[in-house]
């Protein structure tokens, strides 16, 4: 069965996954570092590793329902026959899309009020930290669409 990918969105974001991780550990070493080894420690590191942190998990979300990376219980889909669990897998891919899609909805307007906000350590528009859901929602209801057309275009059990 050929999976269905958007291979430069994939580098992109395995990239930016990689360089938020990257940055948030340098930052979270400098700010020890600095606790024990300097007279003073920067200010805003927890607040760039609190930021780093949530990027990398919005970005890795719509990743890991690419690569069926989540955590899930299968105990259940386990029982089932091949049909059921087809049609399971179906509907549970069906729930993300509409929750993701909702979240994305409704994260254009809560980016615009916190706009007014800036962030106390680095001075950041609060709009940019709620940019990350809204690319969480895009991002996994995205990947969670290309999964869902693999499975209504591929089905083996069903013939």
């Amino acid at each position: 069965m050929k999976q269905l990918s958007l291979p430069y969105l994939d580098k992109v974001l395995s990239f930016m996954v990689t360089l938020s991780f990257l940055l948030m550990i340098g930052v979270v070493i400098l700010q020890i570092v600095a606790r024990y080894a300097l007279p003073w420690s920067p200010n805003w590191t927890e607040e760039m590793a609190r930021f780093c942190f949530i990027y990398m998990v919005s970005l890795a979300a719509g990743l890991a329902v690419k690569d069926r990376a989540y955590v899930s219980v299968n105990t259940f889909l386990d029982k089932m026959s091949p049909k059921a669990r087809w049609v399971t897998e179906i509907f549970i891919l069906l729930c993300i899309i509409v929750l993701m899609m909702v979240m994305f909805i409704f994260s254009i307007p809560l980016a615009r009020i916190v706009s007014l906000q800036i962030s106390p350590a680095l001075q950041l528009n609060m709009s940019v930290m709620y940019a990350a859901m809204g690319f969480m929602g895009l991002l996994v209801s995205l990947y969670s669409m290309l999964q869902l057309i693999e499975m209504l275009k591929y089905k083996p059990h069903l013939k």
